[in-house]
């Protein structure tokens, strides 16, 4: 059997998201091209980036969100064309923050909008598509990044809440969105073509905390103890400078250790799914994508890329060229 596994390294800017249909194109079209290069194929895995469903908000948004020059004033933007949907948003949250409360209130548009466009994707191409993540607004007014699992007939296979949320920027800490954690316990594992699958979103496939002061659950070995997956998705998105010293100066207080000779990039592959894979032998392959390019005044860096783990250790089948351009990575084997 001839399997495909594809990383998109999705590169946004203000052009891309100018509108919904502006934006579904942008991924119909990502899609499309790393579907070509790598050839036919019996199975297909192609996985987007984390925060790339969040980014549909701003693309949904009113001209004005669109002129904004900062995620708050966006946000702000988006509350006074919804007030009422925003006082939803604070009742069905029960978090009396203005951001949460936004958020909440144009998640559920933000999710309708996301299936729309993978649902269809998926059978387009009859690949398993991991669909970056999103934001979710859930039944019990939890809001959480969640990623969704799209089988090739179009049908959603699962729901991934993320674990382990970055501190400062996802948790309750001031300037955080205030999400909610997912249950690691209840991470979906899926029986798929591909074999076993399932998706860790960014810091969750990190074997260890960026820093002392939070919760955090390393699911690697719940994940092995669970017998194991073929594949871990791990669509991600990453705020701070590839090439950066780390930690960065947001977390250095509370740090393990400010080592200020390391890279981001350097910690990225020692911490995070290389460093996890190598540690414990929960995945036979893992599919990292990261989000790339900025807007307004967010940044993301990083470089996607497909592992392998053999007895020998952890090889790189597949890996961007650069960390701040889009395109993709693939890897095809019988």
């Amino acid at each position: 059997m001839t399997t495909a596994l594809i990383a998109i390294q999705l590169e946004i800017d203000a052009a891309i998201l100018a509108s919904g249909e502006v934006y579904r194109r942008h991924l119909e079209d990502m899609a499309a091209c790393a579907v070509e290069e790598a050839g036919p194929a019996d199975a297909r895995l192609v996985v987007f980036p984390e925060i790339a469903g969040h980014l549909a908000l701003l693309a949904l948004g009113s001209p004005a969100a669109h002129k904004a020059k900062t995620l708050a004033s966006a946000l702000a933007a988006a509350a006074m064309r919804r007030p009422f949907e925003v006082l939803r948003g604070v009742a069905s949250t029960r978090v009396l923050d203005p951001r949460h409360a936004v958020l909440a209130a144009l998640a559920p548009d933000g999710e309708r909008f996301w299936r729309a466009v993978f649902a269809p994707l998926a059978r387009r191409h009859a690949a398993y598509v991991v669909a970056g993540s999103h934001l979710r607004l859930g039944p019990d007014g939890d809001l959480t990044n969640a990623s969704l699992l799209f089988g090739p007939d179009g049908r959603c296979l699962a729901v991934t809440d993320k674990v382990n949320l970055v501190p400062g920027l996802e948790d309750g800490a001031r300037g955080g969105l205030g999400l909610s954690r997912g249950d690691a316990m209840a991470l979906p594992i899926v029986e798929t073509s591909l074999g076993r699958l399932c998706t860790l979103i960014c810091y969750d496939a990190f074997d260890r905390p960026h820093t002392t002061l939070e919760r955090f659950v390393p699911l690697a070995p719940v994940i092995a103890e669970r017998g194991g997956v073929a594949i871990v998705a791990n669509p991600s998105a990453n705020p701070w400078p590839w090439a950066g010293a780390w930690p960065p100066p947001s977390l250095a207080a509370s740090a393990n250790a400010a080592r200020t000779d390391d890279r981001r990039a350097d910690q990225w592959q020692r911490e995070g799914l290389a460093g996890s894979l190598a540690a414990t032998p929960f995945a036979r392959y893992g599919v990292t994508a990261h989000l790339v390019g900025s807007i307004l005044d967010l940044r993301f860096d990083g470089v996607s890329e497909i592992l392998q783990r053999t007895d020998a250790g952890v090889g790189v089948l597949a890996r961007a060229a650069q960390p701040d351009r889009g395109g993709h990575v693939v890897a095809a084997f019988e």
